[in-house]
Order: C-alpha cells, then sequence, then structure tokens
C-alpha cells in the first residue's frame, strides 16, 4: 500500500521524499503550506507545524492528498 500513496501523490504533483533513516514523507505542492505526511508502520501521520495530529489508513491519505491536489 506504501507504493500506492506514494504513486498516487507523486501523479498530483506532490513531494515524496525518503529521509536518512528510511522513513517516507509526502510534502505539499505549495511550500507555504504547513502540513506533511510520514509514514510510520502501515499508516500516515499527518503533522501540522510538525504537530502530530492524526494517523491515516492509505486509503484515508489518498483522500486526503486528492482534496489538496485538484
Amino acid at each position: 500500500m506504501r507504493e500506492t500513496v506514494l504513486n498516487q501523490a507523486t501523479s498530483w504533483g506532490f513531494v515524496c521524499e525518503e529521509d536518512t533513516q528510511g522513513t517516507w514523507h509526502i510534502l505539499p505542492r505549495q511550500p507555504t503550506e504547513r502540513w506533511r505526511m510520514k509514514l510510520v508502520g502501515d499508516r500516515w501521520l499527518l503533522l501540522v507545524d510538525d504537530v502530530p495530529q492524526i494517523n491515516l489508513h492509505p486509503d484515508e491519505a489518498i483522500t486526503f492528498l486528492e482534496r489538496r491536489c485538484c
């Protein structure tokens, strides 16, 4: 499921990066937005201003991204 979310995010223009510890992050398309998502286990953790908000299932993560891209 990780690839599904990352592939969809990339196709919508979000920045997907793997850090030096092997953790995937999805960053907003607009640099002024203050959220990001971080893969923790099999869920995506939504952070706003680096404050954890909610753990999202992969389908919920895709829905979140879709609402911000299109």
